[in-house]
């Protein structure tokens, strides 16, 4: 069983799912073409087929049909996902770590449950996998309030039974500025140089820079446009609708991006994208993210920094969350769909942080102060 990237009429990758046999999973394919006609982005069409096949491997090897599964059929799915083995045969005699985060199961369990959504409406299943798997908890088991709390309060909330408990977010993996700037020097061109302060300081996605035009760059206002201009030539796209934004930069990154330009988008270049290929063939065409991640790999061969794109997002706007950045700042320069999404993952405060809002307050808090006025 295995995801295959497919090419479309119309010269897009798709993706579909292929069993043993080299036969093409149709449900799995109807449902991935599906959410394709209504917009779904390329990484989320890689990334629920990748799902559907871990969900066709598991009912293929218990021998189930695929329209007449049970609740404990779709528990089993979910010791299934974390056995190393991955097979039910075989059971641990011994507590091992799980092969996959509850994270990542609770994600294919989401995916499941769409793919059945999906089908239940067209009448091809007889049970609404969605409704069997769904409990619903009193108003008061919300964990925050929501934009119309006003309006929901008494409302009942919604839970999947089957979901695992998540680990409590971790702050995101950075790095410091030293080990940005030892990437820097170890760049060979202006290209490459150029990218890594721009993934660096703007803190957008790689899709999103690898879709930038020449044309985005605002050198009177220094900002970056990101803009979606739908599927292009070089596979970068972006997002989620929220992305398309305007990003504020340093004005020595818009001269270095203007510098850039000038020595690299000759006559020759009929592409408008900001990044191009410089030698070979191909030169002149927009870069790729086969390149992009070449280029890391050799950055982390030359530095011994294990470095990714978004871990240079990561940096710079956890950085911008302990200058004081409010979060609705934050989810506006990250693109981010929600308050939510952007107050977990970068509002962390740092141990440094807490130590100093302690000793301020220590004073005020103390039982010594009181046992001292009684005095």
């Amino acid at each position: 069983m295995r995801v295959v990237e497919v090419e479309t009429q119309d010269h897009q990758q798709r993706y579909v799912v292929i069993d043993d046999t080299g036969r093409l999973v149709e449900p799995v394919a109807r449902y991935l073409k599906y959410l394709d006609r209504i917009g779904s982005a390329r990484h989320t069409l890689r990334s629920y087929a990748h799902s559907l096949r871990l969900y066709w491997e598991y009912i293929t090897q218990q021998h189930l049909d695929w329209q007449q599964v049970s609740l404990d059929d779709l528990s089993r799915f979910v010791l299934w996902l974390k056995l190393p083995s991955g097979s039910l045969k075989v059971l641990p005699a011994h507590p091992v770590p799980q092969a996959r985060s509850n994270r990542t199961i609770n994600h294919a369990l989401i995916v499941v449950r769409g793919f059945y959504d999906y089908h239940w409406r067209l009448e091809e299943v007889e049970r609404n996998v969605k409704e069997t798997t769904t409990t619903f908890l009193p108003a008061r088991a919300r964990r925050y309030k929501s934009f119309l709390h006003h309006i929901t309060k008494g409302s009942p909330v919604e839970k999947n039974i089957l979901k695992q408990k998540e680990a409590r977010r971790q702050r995101p993996k950075t790095i410091t500025k030293d080990q940005v700037q030892q990437l820097l020097d170890a760049c060979c061109n202006q290209r490459d140089r150029l990218l890594i302060r721009l993934l660096y300081e703007s803190a957008i996605r790689m899709g999103e820079a690898l879709a930038l035009w020449v044309e985005d760059v605002d050198v009177a206002e220094n900002k970056l446009h990101i803009c979606d201009r739908g599927p292009l030539e070089n596979g970068a796209e972006i997002k989620t609708i929220h992305s398309p934004r305007a990003i504020d930069v340093s004005a020595d990154l818009i001269d270095e991006i203007v510098a850039y330009v000038g020595t690299a988008h000759t006559a020759e270049v009929e592409t408008n994208h900001l990044f191009i290929k410089q030698h070979g063939a191909r030169a002149g065409q927009a870069l790729t993210y086969a390149d992009v991640a070449s280029l890391f790999r050799r950055l982390r061969s030359h530095t011994g920094i294990a470095v990714t794109p978004h871990i240079l997002r990561h940096t710079m706007l956890t950085a911008l969350a302990e200058q004081g950045w409010a979060p609705e700042l934050l989810q506006e320069r990250a693109g981010h769909a929600s308050f939510q999404q952007t107050y977990q993952t970068y509002v962390h405060p740092s141990q440094e942080a807490l130590r100093t809002a302690w000793e301020k307050t220590q004073a005020a808090v103390s039982l010594d102060s009181v046992q001292n006025e009684q005095r």
